[in-house]
């Protein structure tokens, strides 16, 4: 438990947050192999409430949403048009659709709660986000959320490559905003540079 210490967090935000994420993963994945979307912003929906009834500063958990939003449909953008993956519903061949968008808010707003530990370890980070992420899509396509037109294996190395990029990114993000490093770097003089 010594990590929920470390996270300066209330260990019940913490636990929460992690159980809230785990079930917007399903409620996508599961969504959108049957063609159903609204379960997957119901519980984006919880998870944000749960944020919110935990951290005072909503500015932090819009700036991650957003930061989520913005990451993800970039990134989705890139492996759709290079046609390493297709969801199902869709509503383009070419953009994210609505439910992974979901799934990538809920997993930046991670980054003050459950995910708060990958702050400042960017090499943990990158790994996490390397392997996990490849675990992550393979579960989605083997339940039937998505196809891997060019195989699974060049998937799970695309998704690997730029999670490995994202995560610490996604991280850094989320510690640049917090507000205790922001307030202790102007009350010593200095920028922070977290």
């Amino acid at each position: 438990m010594n990590v929920l210490r470390n996270l300066k967090m209330p260990p019940a935000a913490i636990v929460g947050n992690f159980v809230f994420f785990q079930v917007l993963w399903f409620a996508a994945i599961l969504g959108a192999a049957r063609g159903v979307i609204w379960p997957v912003l119901l519980v984006l929906a919880m998870l944000v409430g749960w944020a919110l009834a935990h951290e005072r500063n909503v500015r932090q958990e819009v700036r991650m949403l957003m930061a989520g939003l913005v990451v993800g449909a970039i990134a989705e953008l890139v492996w759709l048009n290079a046609g390493v993956i297709s969801y199902r519903t869709a509503w383009s061949a070419h953009f994210a659709p609505i439910w992974i968008l979901a799934l990538w808010a809920g997993f930046a707003v991670s980054f003050n709660y459950s995910l708060g530990w990958l702050k400042g370890r960017p090499f943990v980070a990158a790994a996490f986000g390397g392997f996990g992420s490849a675990g992550s899509v393979v579960g989605g396509v083997r339940l039937g959320a998505a196809e891997a037109p060019e195989g699974l294996l060049l998937l799970a190395i695309c998704y690997g490559v730029l999670w490995s990029l994202i995560v610490p990114m996604l991280a850094w993000w989320a510690q640049r905003g917090a507000p205790a490093q922001r307030v202790e770097g102007r009350r010593h003089g200095s920028r922070s540079i977290a």
